[in-house]
């Protein structure tokens, strides 16, 4: 019996990711992880358990790193506007780069056929939004926002942020805007956001 290791869990997730890239998660195979990998879809079976589970894992790996530097790093006692401005840049890069449209636009056009979409979003967005909650209630119980829904308040700094670009962009409707827009669009979401919710 083969053991399972890190570095080859590391590997599945890679070769993985490139495929659904490339092809999209319905044409996406484990035969053809396999070959590509190396090895056999029992192999694969003993890491993840099905393909939406695979999928879901690749997304997260690839989005540690952000969760780490932005909602992971969430701090009551920084400056509320620095704080603010530094996730919305940090999240707005991300969402806008070619790997998360990618997963986005799989999950859009999964999310009627298979739990991929419910999936991404209970494991991604739902977790790193409901840390941002919790630190918006930090934030009200201390007076520094206006006491209100937190969860509301969470969800209307993300539709700020997202709104010049990512659906536009997710649709090809317009390319990606270079870092200095990226930046300006996040400053003017915290702008806004703190003329509704902070504390009279």
């Amino acid at each position: 019996m083969k053991v399972k290791t890190e570095a080859r869990r590391q590997a599945i997730l890679d070769a993985a990711g490139a495929l659904f890239q490339e092809v999209g998660f319905a044409a996406a195979s484990m035969s053809e992880l396999a070959t590509r990998v190396g090895g056999s879809k029992a192999t694969l079976y003993s890491y993840f358990r099905s393909k939406e589970e695979l999928f879901v894992a690749v997304m997260a790996h690839a989005a540690a790193e952000m969760k780490q530097a932005s909602f992971e790093a969430l701090n009551p006692d920084d400056d509320v506007r620095e704080t603010l401005t530094r996730l919305g840049r940090i999240y707005l890069r991300f969402v806008l780069s070619p790997w998360a449209m990618s997963i986005r636009r799989i999950a859009v056009s999964e999310a009627a056929r298979s739990e991929v979409g419910r999936l991404l979003y209970e494991n991604g967005p739902k977790v790193g939004w409901s840390k941002f909650a919790a630190y918006l209630t930090i934030l009200m119980a201390r007076g520094r926002l206006r006491r209100t829904d937190a969860d509301r308040a969470a969800a209307h700094f993300r539709g700020l942020v997202e709104a010049e670009h990512v659906d536009l962009v997710m649709l090809d409707a317009k390319e990606k805007p270079g870092p200095a827009a990226i930046d300006a669009t996040a400053d003017a979401a915290v702008d806004v956001f703190l003329r509704a919710y902070a504390a009279d």
